[in-house]
């Protein structure tokens, strides 16, 4: 995968384990790591906040392994990036990068 080297492939190890089996589906193992927004409604109104608390050390690694991922501009994720950060501006994009990167290791 762009973006991933042998240390932060490593890294990433040390911290999910090999053994997916912890995790139910794709979506809990995303939150166990805290790549997911929070999401508060209120009057029908949803509202989309930070991302939630998780693995700290994980999640660092993600988001510096998907700034290394979007330097390739013929890659998926710099295309996933690009799209993302036209809405929603460049950090929230970073961090949706991330996520598809945690979702494509998960499986």
């Amino acid at each position: 995968m762009p973006g991933i080297g042998r240390k932060s492939a490593e890294r990433i190890l040390a911290e999910t384990g090999v053994e997916m089996e912890h995790f139910q589906n794709e979506s809990r193992f995303s939150s166990w790591a805290g790549l997911v927004p929070e999401c508060k409604e209120s009057a029908g109104k949803k509202m989309s906040t930070r991302i939630r608390k998780g693995n700290k050390y994980l999640k660092a690694t993600l988001v510096e392994c998907a700034r290394a991922g979007i330097r390739n501009k013929q890659s998926y994720l710099y295309s996933r990036y690009q799209r993302i950060a036209a809405r929603r501006g460049g950090k929230r994009a970073l961090i949706a990068v991330a996520h598809t990167m945690l979702i494509a290791i998960y499986h």
